[in-house]
């Protein structure tokens, strides 16, 4: 299963915050990359959650294509950026 930092999962939820109260983070695979978007909670999804609230859902398929993998915040120029890892 994903792993998901504590500091990741606290950007998503202020990443959220503008939005709606059951919106969430979906990754997604698009163009053979992983993508991150906005989008609600669907039955099946994996769940992350952060303070209570659900942040992160993966569907099935991308579960299992990053089961091994880590999603941490990093810094960069620009500001922290979420970050898929490599086991």
């Amino acid at each position: 299963m994903l792993k998901v930092s504590s500091t990741a999962a606290a950007r998503m939820a202020h990443l959220l915050k503008s939005e709606d109260k059951g919106a969430v983070l979906r990754i997604i695979r698009r163009d053979r990359r992983l993508r991150m978007q906005v989008s609600s909670q669907r039955p099946g999804d994996q769940t992350f959650s952060h303070d209570g609230r659900v942040v992160l859902v993966l569907d099935a398929g991308v579960g299992n294509s990053v089961a091994t993998r880590a999603l941490e915040l990093r810094p960069a120029d620009s500001g922290p950026r979420l970050r898929m890892l490599m086991p």
